[in-house]
């Protein structure tokens, strides 16, 4: 391995990775906590506990920290000089010890943030089709509701258990200094003597699966949609992330020529991959005024079609490549993009260091692996999702298959 990296495993059963980024002298870290929570409860007293953990005392030491949770995890995002990186570790200590804040006065200003999250149309969307595809499985938990947060009597120090945890930290300096400072801070930290056990696996989406969502009077209708897929470790990934973006990944892609350049049907459309912890998932989504909703669902299930009758070429193939490449070179060039896509993939149950080896991937496949894999996952029956829309708008059925 290259020795702008450093892989360790504490004794405690800590992962550290330790890299070597960049020129300015500034430390990003990201921690990943496993904490599932199997109950809407669970959920709500995680969230709390992740903002009541982000307000610490030492707040005017150079460091800046925020905690955030979902169903799976909670992600503690980290920066400061090198000068500061003691006090870093320091605060580092404070917050795997799980001991919160004042919890009232946090309490009150989550609920007011919360409650602006959630009048969000996206985010109200994203909630209801987490709902449709995951049942009553915790990926269904997007943001706790005012009354179950108002409900937790008490928030008591909870302790996180350092097996399953990563800790990614970046800097310019030395990776073994920064591993050995690492090491050296946390060596505190113990097992517990139980760990809470992981979610079930997330239920396999099935396709032809799609829900109206009336908004009566919209003059917006939204299309968001979700196929089953592989994991990025499948070794199909590649080829089929390059087939995802001939469709609608990029600009050139077919979905944006089609649907937006030359009918004029949706403001924008995207194709990208929804990855889930021990789950993948193929991601359409466009908006698209209200009264080319019909119009705009059959022009999309048409190019999904042509995706089996009009193979992707080894022009556009290239050309998905190319983007692909040079996009992923210009989003991870900066500290904290690189070090928050480092930990995604920890929250995703994946290895960090895949991220190293994905453009050699990307750069290996085959335009015959890139039509394969067209052909066999983005058929338009095996979508599901919802449409939010003025019921009048809403194609009669709802369907992105042919109706004889």
């Amino acid at each position: 391995m290259s020795n702008a990296v450093v892989d360790r495993t504490l004794g405690n059963g800590l992962r550290l990775l330790a890299l070597r980024h960049g020129v300015t002298p500034l430390v990003e870290v990201r921690l990943h906590l496993p904490s599932p929570c199997p109950t809407r409860g669970a959920l709500a007293e995680s969230v709390l506990l992740a903002a009541c953990l982000s307000q610490r005392q030492g707040a005017d030491d150079g460091v800046e920290l925020s905690v955030v949770a979902d169903v799976h995890k909670m992600t503690v995002t980290a920066s400061c000089s090198v000068h500061a990186l003691d006090s870093l570790m320091s605060a580092l200590t404070e917050v795997v010890e799980g001991v919160p804040a004042e919890v009232e006065s946090v309490r009150g200003q989550l609920i007011a943030q919360l409650r602006m999250v959630r009048a969000h149309p996206d985010i109200s969307v994203r909630s209801e089709l987490a709902r449709h595809l995951f049942g009553d499985h915790p990926l269904a938990f997007q943001v706790p509701e005012d009354d179950e947060l108002a409900g937790i009597a008490e928030l008591r120090r909870r302790p996180f258990d350092p097996r399953g945890a990563v800790l990614m930290i970046l800097s310019p300096d030395d990776p073994e200094r920064m591993a050995d400072a690492v090491e050296k801070a946390l060596a505190g930290w113990r097992p517990l003597a139980r760990s809470a056990p992981p979610l079930p696996p997330p239920p396999r989406i099935e396709g032809g699966r799609l829900a109206p969502l009336p908004r009566p009077g919209a003059q917006q209708s939204r299309i968001r949609l979700r196929a089953q897929a592989v994991t990025a470790e499948h070794e199909r990934y590649p080829a089929l992330f390059l087939a995802c973006n001939v469709l609608g990944g990029y600009l050139s892609s077919r979905l944006s020529r089609s649907l937006r350049e030359d009918k004029g049907y949706v403001y924008g459309v995207t194709t990208f991959f929804d990855l889930q912890h021990g789950s993948g998932l193929l991601a359409i989504e466009a908006d698209t005024a209200a009264g080319t909703t019909s119009a705009a669902m059959e022009a999309l299930a048409a190019e999904l079609r042509g995706m089996r009758t009009r193979p992707p070429t080894g022009q556009e193939i290239q050309a998905a490549r190319a983007y692909a490449l040079g996009s992923m070179a210009t989003r991870l060039a900066p500290r904290a993009a690189f070090a928050s896509s480092l930990a995604d993939l920890a929250a995703k149950g994946m290895d960090p260091l895949w991220l190293l080896g994905f453009s050699r991937r990307l750069a290996a496949v085959t335009p015959d692996a890139v039509v394969a894999v067209a052909e066999e996952f983005l058929a338009p029956e095996r979508f599901s999702g919802v449409v939010v829309a003025d019921p009048e708008a809403l194609p009669r059925p709802l369907t992105l298959t042919e109706v004889e």
